[in-house]
């Protein structure tokens, strides 16, 4: 099992994000070689924290993130201490990985974190860069990133996509306190879901779901819960 755990280590950091039909085509044929059982359910979280107590120690992680716009699970393969600035792959340049960060400081200052598609392309102000990427270029850094769970694309717009939540979650909570908070019950940050409609106090859906079994208030400003939790 050490060497499906190896093998499947290295296709996550190539792939950063996957979904659970990624998981699965990656790991049938993988564990089908070194002739042992496929892993699934608890097993398959067990067999990824058991690769991520071995990776932690680099600054590394493996998580398991549910993606409330897409309403997939994604596996994230992220670097622990990143930021945008830091964001460097080779054969980007300087204006490029610059370009990186204004994406995402734009998707933090957006309460929703969201963009539509045409502000990926307007108001940019690049510092000390002689030859900005072109509009072509950043079409296709977009598609890159997106593809590698940095960005996740929707409805015409470009969301913060799993890897992004993962990978700079610290980044996100401290530069944009005004728009990203945390979900008052699970402490980890929330962009989307669900709102309270009296104070307006964002909450994962699944949280409040289960808080509400046996409270009926909010749990942020105390009033009687009201809003519905379908979708």
């Amino acid at each position: 099992m050490e060497m499906v755990k190896r093998g499947f280590l290295r296709a996550c950091i190539n792939r950063s994000s996957l979904d659970h039909d990624l998981i699965d085509n990656i790991l049938t044929p993988l564990c089908a070689h070194h002739e042992v059982t496929k892993p699934v359910n608890d097993e398959l979280k067990e067999f990824v924290a058991e690769i991520n107590d071995s990776i932690t120690k680099l600054s590394q992680s493996l998580t398991f993130v549910k993606h409330p716009i897409s309403g997939k699970e994604y596996l994230v393969f992220a670097i622990t201490d990143a930021t945008p600035d830091t964001h460097n792959y080779p054969g980007m340049t300087a204006a490029e990985c610059q370009y990186f960060a204004m994406i995402l400081d734009k998707l933090g200052n957006q309460e929703d974190g969201h963009i539509a598609w045409n502000e990926a392309y307007s108001e940019l102000n690049f510092k000390a860069v002689a030859r900005p990427p072109s509009k072509l270029r950043m079409q296709a850094l977009i598609q890159q990133w997106t593809e590698m769970g940095y960005l996740l694309e929707a409805n015409d717009r470009l969301y913060f996509g799993p890897r992004s939540l993962v990978e700079f979650e610290f980044y996100l909570r401290f530069n944009f306190p005004e728009t990203i908070k945390p979900c008052h019950l699970c402490k980890q940050l929330v962009l989307w879901d669900i709102k309270c409609s009296d104070c307006g106090r964002k909450i994962h859906r699944e949280c409040i779901r289960k808080y509400l079994r046996t409270r009926s208030n909010c749990p942020t400003c105390g009033k009687k819960w009201t809003t519905r939790l379908s979708q």
